[in-house]
């Protein structure tokens, strides 16, 4: 064990002096959104596409959604994802809740969050995609597959990066919007130029919502008659509170540095849980959870050399933040209608070590250190070298479950380092990316059963190579092909393995996934005027991970075998006199369950589609502007959105009993079950209205009504989502 730390710790300083001998990361400094770079040459002016369009037209296939288009809708992040083709979210309720994203028929942890870049794992939950207003980012990267060389992470089926919002002058921007089931929603972001070097800036928001909208078919025992009925009623301990805070400060343009910026960040949440991990068999009236970081420090530098021939980004964080898991209620349970009754039980859920007498819940701390460290060499124009490294040391400290009163330690270490090429031949008409990989992962852990109490000490390292080539051609103008191909490994994370301490069983048992991923895909495009795509995918992929029910209250992750399949995806815009704006996409995924170790069932659920996995999904949209309304610099724009989710299923259904018809989308199946998420369909419609105030300052005012009709919504355990809200937005933004 010794040796090994030694091995890891060599590698990892030998990484960071070849860092800073080569030193970091193709930088492309972003512009305002819609502003390209231009130069003036002998009265001829040349434009480059900004790095919305730049990422757009990448060999790497990627969805960017230019937030800055929607911070004037009274909408959120989850709608703005579930718009894009091949994506869907699913989550357990409304705000703040635990989401579930799907790409390209991967989930869950196989596609990785990040905030500009960084992995999200030091901020916890706190920077969740249900918590984050739109107004705190600039952007949304979907990678679909292979990840660009500057992104440090093991993610098997995509990534999506949440890219801050970006100031260049002095500009600050309020927001708050109001919603239905007592939802508020206020943000202040900003930057100060205190001289051409120095500026100090603000990211913040807060959040707020009693998340009490309606349920139905909700068990309920008349205890005067003795009959067990089905009710629909609202929910009482749903609530959920937030803040986040963040200061800067950002030393730039100096002679030792492009740009230094040292960040603070402090957040905190409380979160009531109305019912048990996948059903809504049961009310909770007292339990919650509690997260909180009073002050996360972390620093980025940024410079090129060279006369930009080489370029570095730096970055480092540390953070601390504890976690309260409470459920100390005895004798007590609720009914659906929020009454409580007398019962024998030592605590809501009934997990023993959370009514200790001298406890107040289960609580765990995690001390999380992210290093990252990027750097590009580009000798030529049409060639660049990459190297790339991400360093993640994790403690999380908790208490035991077989003693409240003892704390119990769990070491995390995770090291990603990867280079890559970037060349363009043929007068620039065929781009390509080639990258490796290594991958290495070392844990050290107590796990405790839950059922005997017996506690198992468990140290796992483990190790591999991810490779990759993406290319792009451009067969015209205006059309290009896109491929990629990639073998790749993701590791389990702490989580998967050592679980949570409340809903998540450890399994010590693990192994990483491993995935060989195809994609081909055609555009066809004219920027702001039309874009239309068809991509394919294909994977095969062993040892996928996925989330498995035990019970009402507790889950483990579990290793599938081998999964085989692929998936296609059409997507498309028109815009009709710089006015009309008609938008759609549809997603086909036929991803298959072919072998498990577990050999009774084997040959039952040989080639049966993966369960708890929608497969069929699509979007329509269509947006109006009026220009120059009531006034020169007004704007008024209405907007539709229709969103549609085929019928699926959350057990394996063996093929035979599948709907019959075109890829099993017509019929009806052959065996009777309720186990089944029925087709979604809902309409969201909204309006905004943009005007100028005094000077360059604005007034934007966003309408929005979501699930119009009021259809029942669910998520991947088949619990019901909020019906039809209403919901109002005010943004101000001083320049």
């Amino acid at each position: 064990m010794l040796l090994s730390f030694l091995h890891r710790f060599r590698m990892k300083y030998i990484s960071l002096f070849l860092l800073f001998i080569f030193s970091v990361a193709v930088y492309s400094q972003d512009k305002p959104p819609g502003i390209k770079d231009t130069v003036l040459l002998n009265e001829v002016t040349v434009s480059a596409p900004n790095k919305t369009e730049r990422l757009r037209l990448n060999p790497i296939k990627s969805e960017v959604i230019d937030v800055t288009q929607s911070l004037d809708k009274a909408t959120n992040i989850q709608n703005l994802l579930n718009n894009s083709p091949g994506v869907r979210l699913r989550n357990t309720g409304a705000l703040g809740a635990t989401t579930d994203v799907i790409i390209n028929g991967f989930s869950g942890r196989s596609v990785k969050l990040m905030r500009d870049g960084i992995p999200l794992d030091y901020l916890g939950s706190g920077f969740g995609i249900s918590k984050i207003p739109v107004n705190s980012l600039e952007r949304i990267e979907v990678y679909k597959g292979v990840l660009p060389a500057e992104i440090g992470i093991d993610a098997l089926g995509g990534a999506i990066n949440l890219v801050s919002r970006q100031f260049y002058r002095s500009e600050w921007q309020v927001s708050f919007e109001r919603g239905s089931f007592n939802t508020n929603i206020a943000t202040i972001n900003g930057l100060h130029r205190l001289n051409n070097r120095l500026s100090v800036g603000v990211y913040a928001f807060g959040n707020y919502s009693d998340n009490d909208y309606t349920a139905r078919g909700l068990p309920y025992l008349d205890e005067s008659t003795g009959q067990n009925t089905y009710i629909d009623a609202r929910l009482f301990h749903n609530a959920f509170k937030q803040y986040f805070a963040e200061a800067f400060l950002n030393i730039d343009n100096v002679r030792w540095a492009d740009l230094l910026q040292f960040r603070l960040t402090s957040l905190a949440l409380h979160q009531q849980i109305q019912n048990d991990f996948t059903t809504r068999d049961r009310a909770f009236g007292a339990v919650y959870r509690t997260e909180k970081a009073p002050l996360i420090p972390s620093v980025t530098y940024k410079k090129a050399f060279a006369g930009g021939k080489i370029n570095t980004t730096q970055f480092a964080v540390y953070s601390r933040i504890n976690t309260l898991f409470v459920d100390t209620l005895k004798n007590t349970w609720y009914d659906w209608k929020g009454a409580a009754h007398p019962t024998v039980s030592g605590s809501e859920i009934g997990s023993a070590y959370t009514s200790h007498p001298s406890k107040n819940g289960v609580e765990s701390d995690f001390s999380n250190f992210i290093y990252r460290g990027w750097v590009s060499y580009r000798p030529v124009s049409s060639h660049a070298f990459t190297f790339n490294i991400v360093e993640n040391h994790l403690v999380n400290t908790r208490d035991d479950e077989a003693d409240p009163l003892q704390k119990k330690s769990i070491l995390y270490n995770r090291l990603i380092v990867g280079v890559g090429h970037e060349g363009r031949f043929f007068r620039d008409r065929l781009s390509t990316i080639a990258q490796v990989k290594s991958l290495s992962y070392h844990t050290d852990g107590e796990t405790t059963d839950y059922v005997t109490l017996e506690k198992r000490k468990r140290s796992v390292t483990k190790q591999g190579w991810s490779f990759s080539l993406s290319a792009k051609y451009d067969i015209a103008p205006r059309l290009l092909v896109r491929a990629s191909f990639e073998n790749t490994f993701r590791l389990p994370d702490q989580e998967e393995i050592f679980g949570d301490n409340t809903f998540v069983v450890p399994n010590a048992d693990l192994s990483p996934e491993r995935s060989v991923n195809y994609n081909i895909g055609l555009k066809f495009y004219k920027n702001n005027t039309y874009n239309f795509e068809v991509n394919s995918y294909f994977r095969n992929t062993r040892d996928l991970i996925k989330l498995k029910e035990l019970n009402q209250y507790q889950g483990m992750f579990l290793n599938l075998e081998k999964v085989k399949g692929y998936g296609i995806e059409f997507d498309g815009y028109y815009t009709f006199f710089d006015r009309l704006k008609v938008m759609g996409n549809v997603t086909y995924n036929e991803f298959r369950y072919n072998g498990s170790i577990d050999e009774i069932n084997d040959v039952h659920y040989q080639d049966a589609r993966i369960s708890n996995m929608p497969f069929y999904y699509g979007n329509l949209g269509a947006e109006y502007v009026w220009k120059e309304l009531f006034g020169k610099e007004n704007k008024l724009k209405a907007y539709w959105n229709y969103s549609y989710v085929h019928q699926y299923y959350l057990d394996f259904i063996e093929r035979q009993f599948e709907p019959d018809g075109f890829l099993g989308l017509f019929g009806k199946t052959q065996i009777y079950t309720d186990r089944v998420i029925p087709v979604q369909q809902h309409h969201t419609v909204g309006a905004t209205f943009d005007m100028g105030v005094s000077g360059n300052d604005r007034v934007t005012l966003g309408l929005e009504v979501r699930n119009l009709f009021n259809a029942d919504i669910y998520n991947n355990f088949k619990i019901q989502s909020p019906g039809r809200s209403f919901w109002a937005k005010v943004v101000y933004l001083i320049k």
